[in-house]
């Protein structure tokens, strides 16, 4: 690759927003590339070569949900989780900003942004070493089953060694006991 600047893939629906983020990062020595749908920026990411993702979390009018934005980073991330993500977001909150932090984003700015803290922001995530999440809330918030399928993994992890299992669960092996039985392990 000639360019040795690091290129950023900003997602966002809105092309105002893109012109203006291709002015400030240009300027602040990236390479900037913009799209606004999903489905574009997957099949970009696919390609590889980019070095960050700036990321809106919502696509649609009229939605300030921050799902739509929020399903994207999972299946970026799931697909490229050493790639540093910043989210963008104007209408979500702090939240839905919040939880993308939680699911991988390494940081967000807020809409409409102060161009320093901006780049700022870019800066940081690209020199930080990216922490891969060591895995992802579990989609089924039921907590008897959530912790039935945490007891059995430890127990698997640690080849149905009850003491260092209960040590990786942060429990006593009476408390590690009981769940099992609880649990019918």
């Amino acid at each position: 690759m000639s360019d040795a600047r690091p290129t950023v893939l900003f997602l966002d629906d809105d092309p105002d927003i893109l012109t203006s983020a291709s002015l400030v990062l240009e300027r602040g020595g990236f390479a900037f590339m913009g799209l606004e749908t999903p489905a574009a920026a997957h099949e970009r990411l696919a390609q590889g070569g980019i070095d960050l993702l700036l990321l809106d979390l919502n696509f649609r009018r009229g939605d300030t949900s921050g799902e739509a934005g929020l399903a994207f980073l999972e299946t970026a991330l799931a697909a490229t989780p050493e790639l540093p993500v910043v989210v963008v977001t104007g209408h979500s909150g702090m939240a839905i900003a919040i939880q993308a932090m939680r699911l991988g984003a390494q940081d967000f700015v807020v809409k409409p942004w102060n161009n320093d803290r901006f780049l700022g922001s870019i800066q940081a995530a690209l020199e930080a070493p990216r922490r891969v999440p060591a895995g992802l809330p579990p989609k089924d918030l039921n907590l008897e089953r959530s912790e039935r399928t945490l007891v059995q993994a430890a127990l698997t992890r640690h080849g149905f060694n009850v003491s260092q299992a209960a040590k990786d669960l942060g429990i006593t092996r009476a408390a590690l006991y009981r769940r099992m039985e609880k649990h019918g392990l």
